[in-house]
């Protein structure tokens, strides 16, 4: 009972997380947990971890076994012996040819062979096979490293991922915030507009205007909520969890964090990425693979022991038998050769590849720190547009009190606000996302 409770907590755990509040720390910790391609990436280091262990028990004898009974519907040895005049042994076999007695032989049948039973135990030692069995061994540990490292990079790739989903969604969110700023701006303004309609001071053309804004805004609205919703379904997705209208995503208010202690070195950072490991391991991997293709055409030596039952004619033997072989693959030399060259091949290949892999990946980490930069650079431009905004909105508002501006000049201040302010929030998060980008790109948590 209480192991059944214990799999009902944790089959509810991803259902549980969407009653919360969510932080960025906290998706981070539900992708860790339940993203499937990490899952399946935890899945291939077990398998592999059994390859290893499969592959160890190749340094052991092979021992097989079998047994055989076999019941004949006649006998499979028949024949007859004629009758005939037999000389009488006398003791001396050179009176045979002369001898002068005689025994009188009636002849008989023969019938032999209708049933044998054959049983057998062998076990066989490798004890040399022209490095296969180590290399077999020192591939599979080295599968098992690299479905580590990959492991790894699927953890990096859905946090990265995360990070960016939950950034955007924020950004939606404040934009959200944003609307309703504005919507309250408007219905103010609607009012005084009304009233000064009322009173005649202002064409019905200005109050329509409002209106006309107030409906754009209820539509920019809708297309807003829905696009929360995708981003909200595509996180919980890459988080492995299932969304709920009722999850909510927090964060404290978004700040500029200092980049300079994260700034390392293109040339010193790319040696720190999985990337690299993986292709190194790689190069490695086929390495390992040139000298199995060695082995095959080396000799093999093996010895065993055997043990023999034998049940046959009414007669029961046991025999024990110590053996050794050894095969050379004499004709397989030539074919080996070429097959030796094209794994030379494919090493130099692996190499080519990390060397080309080396220089795209510093191109990327200089792209992303000059993509980070410019969306810092993006956010003090914004942040001072905003202020700018915020008080030309202000003076605008204190001008159409005064009635010195109409309600079309205030409209447009209006509107500019609400533009600089989604500006600044979405230069904000973007500079959140480059630099969890750029963290990612120099490997650093």
């Amino acid at each position: 009972m209480r192991n059944k409770i214990i799999i009902i907590v944790l089959g509810l755990l991803p259902v549980m997380a969407t009653a919360q509040q969510l932080t960025l720390d906290s998706c981070k910790n539900l992708t860790l947990q339940f993203n499937k391609r990490i899952k399946e990436a935890q899945l291939r280091v077990e398998e592999s971890s059994e390859i290893k262990k499969q592959a160890f028990t190749k340094y052991f004898p092979q021992v097989s076994g079998g047994f055989m009974a076999m019941k004949a519907d006649d006998y499979l040895l028949q024949g007859e012996i004629p009758a005939a005049n037999l000389p009488v042994y006398d003791g001396n076999i050179a009176n045979l040819p002369t001898a002068t007695q005689f025994a009188y032989f009636p002849g008989m049948d023969i019938n032999l062979l209708d049933y044998t039973n054959l049983g057998y135990v062998a076990a066989v030692e490798p004890v040399y096979m022209g490095g296969q069995i180590r290399n077999g061994n020192k591939l599979a540990e080295l599968a098992e490293e690299i479905h580590r490292h990959q492991l790894l990079l699927s953890q990096d790739d859905a946090l990265i991922k995360t990070e960016q989903q939950f950034w955007t969604l924020i950004s939606l969110k404040n934009r959200m915030k944003t609307i309703d700023q504005y919507e309250r701006l408007l219905d103010t303004l609607h009012k005084d507009v009304s009233a000064f309609f009322d009173a005649g001071l202002v064409n019905r053309s200005d109050l329509l205007k409002v209106e006309v804004k107030q409906n754009e805004l209820k539509g920019k609205r809708l297309q807003l909520e829905n696009g929360i919703e995708i981003v909200g379904m595509a996180l919980c997705q890459n988080m492995g969890i299932r969304y709920t209208p009722g999850i909510q995503f927090v964060s404290d208010e978004i700040t500029k964090e200092s980049i300079g202690s994260y700034f390392l070195q293109a040339d010193t950072a790319v040696q720190n990425r999985q990337e690299i490991q993986l292709l190194e391991k790689a190069i490695a991997a086929e390495k390992l693979q040139k000298k199995m293709v060695r082995g095959e055409i080396l000799p093999h030596v093996a010895v065993g022991v055997q043990g023999l039952y034998l049940d046959v004619l009414e007669n029961q033997s046991t025999r024990g038998l110590l053996f050794a072989t050894v095969n050379i693959p004499i004709s397989a030399w030539w074919e080996g050769s070429h097959k030796l060259k094209k794994q030379q091949i494919k090493v130099d290949i692996a190499e080519n590849k990390l060397q080309e892999s080396l220089d795209l990946m510093v191109l990327q980490i200089e792209k992303t720190y000059k993509e980070l930069i410019e969306s810092y650079q993006q956010i003090g431009i914004t942040q001072k547009s905003a202020e700018q905004v915020e008080e030309y909105l202000k003076v605008s508002r204190d001008n159409f009190d005064a009635g010195i501006e109409g309600a079309s000049d205030l409209l447009e201040a209006q509107a500019m606000f609400q533009e600089a302010q989604e500006s600044y929030i979405n230069a904000l998060c973007n500079g959140q996302i480059k630099l969890a980008q750029y963290k990612n790109a120099i490997a650093v948590k």
